[in-house]
Protein backbone atom coordinates (compact mmCIF):
# COMPACT_ATOMS: atom_id res chain seq x y z
CA UNK A 1 0.00 0.00 0.00
CA UNK A 2 1.29 3.59 -0.68
CA UNK A 3 2.60 5.39 2.60
CA UNK A 4 2.34 9.32 1.64
CA UNK A 5 5.34 9.73 4.52
CA UNK A 6 7.49 7.13 3.72
CA UNK A 7 7.44 7.81 0.14
CA UNK A 8 7.17 11.16 0.63
CA UNK A 9 4.67 12.76 -1.79
CA UNK A 10 1.72 14.60 -0.91
CA UNK A 11 -1.66 12.53 -0.32
CA UNK A 12 -3.44 14.31 -2.90
CA UNK A 13 -1.13 13.26 -5.68
CA UNK A 14 -1.76 9.31 -5.18
CA UNK A 15 -3.62 8.58 -8.26
CA UNK A 16 -0.58 10.68 -10.10
CA UNK A 17 1.70 8.58 -8.46
CA UNK A 18 -0.15 5.23 -9.26
CA UNK A 19 -0.93 6.48 -13.00
CA UNK A 20 2.95 6.97 -13.25
CA UNK A 21 3.90 3.61 -11.54
CA UNK A 22 1.66 1.73 -14.22
CA UNK A 23 2.01 3.94 -17.41
CA UNK A 24 6.32 3.35 -16.93
CA UNK A 25 6.06 -0.05 -15.98
CA UNK A 26 7.35 0.28 -12.74
CA UNK A 27 4.02 -2.07 -11.70
CA UNK A 28 2.40 -3.58 -14.69
CA UNK A 29 -0.95 -4.06 -14.47
CA UNK A 30 -1.39 -7.99 -14.59
CA UNK A 31 -2.91 -11.09 -13.09
CA UNK A 32 -2.73 -15.12 -13.10
CA UNK A 33 -5.58 -16.95 -14.19
CA UNK A 34 -5.56 -21.09 -13.77
CA UNK A 35 -1.64 -20.33 -14.55
CA UNK A 36 -1.71 -18.34 -17.11
CA UNK A 37 -0.42 -14.58 -17.25
CA UNK A 38 -2.75 -11.74 -18.59
CA UNK A 39 -1.66 -8.56 -19.06
CA UNK A 40 -4.11 -6.70 -18.16
CA UNK A 41 -3.15 -2.93 -19.52
CA UNK A 42 -0.28 -2.26 -21.96
CA UNK A 43 0.71 1.84 -22.08
CA UNK A 44 0.64 2.85 -25.21
CA UNK A 45 3.66 5.21 -24.49
CA UNK A 46 5.13 3.57 -22.21
CA UNK A 47 6.83 6.88 -19.80
CA UNK A 48 10.61 6.68 -18.92
CA UNK A 49 10.95 5.34 -14.84
CA UNK A 50 12.10 8.49 -14.15
CA UNK A 51 9.43 10.30 -14.07
CA UNK A 52 7.70 7.88 -11.19
CA UNK A 53 10.70 8.12 -9.17
CA UNK A 54 11.47 11.91 -9.30
CA UNK A 55 7.16 12.25 -8.11
CA UNK A 56 8.63 11.09 -4.98
CA UNK A 57 10.97 12.39 -2.29
CA UNK A 58 12.22 8.94 -1.24
CA UNK A 59 14.20 8.56 -4.65
CA UNK A 60 15.76 12.44 -4.59
CA UNK A 61 19.34 10.98 -4.02
CA UNK A 62 18.94 9.34 -7.67
CA UNK A 63 18.56 12.48 -9.33
CA UNK A 64 21.92 14.59 -7.81
CA UNK A 65 24.97 15.44 -10.03
CA UNK A 66 26.72 11.59 -10.57
CA UNK A 67 23.69 9.42 -10.30
CA UNK A 68 22.38 9.78 -13.74
CA UNK A 69 23.88 5.80 -13.76
CA UNK A 70 21.27 4.65 -11.34
CA UNK A 71 18.52 5.99 -13.03
CA UNK A 72 19.24 3.86 -15.61
CA UNK A 73 19.94 1.12 -13.83
CA UNK A 74 16.24 1.02 -12.55
CA UNK A 75 15.45 1.83 -16.31
CA UNK A 76 17.21 -1.23 -17.04
CA UNK A 77 15.55 -3.38 -14.63
CA UNK A 78 11.74 -1.83 -15.11
CA UNK A 79 12.45 -2.65 -18.61
CA UNK A 80 14.07 -6.37 -18.08
CA UNK A 81 11.05 -7.08 -15.84
CA UNK A 82 8.16 -5.58 -18.36
CA UNK A 83 9.88 -8.00 -21.60
CA UNK A 84 10.10 -11.21 -19.28
CA UNK A 85 5.92 -10.56 -18.40
CA UNK A 86 4.95 -10.07 -21.83
CA UNK A 87 7.27 -12.93 -22.90
CA UNK A 88 5.29 -15.09 -19.95
CA UNK A 89 2.23 -13.61 -21.24
CA UNK A 90 2.78 -14.91 -24.77
CA UNK A 91 2.77 -11.11 -26.14
CA UNK A 92 6.53 -10.59 -27.07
Amino acid sequence: APCPRGWQYNTPDLMKINKLAVETCFWPLYEVIDGKYVVNYKPKNKLPVAEFLKAQGRFKHLFRPGNEHMIEDVQNEVDKRWEALLKLAGEE
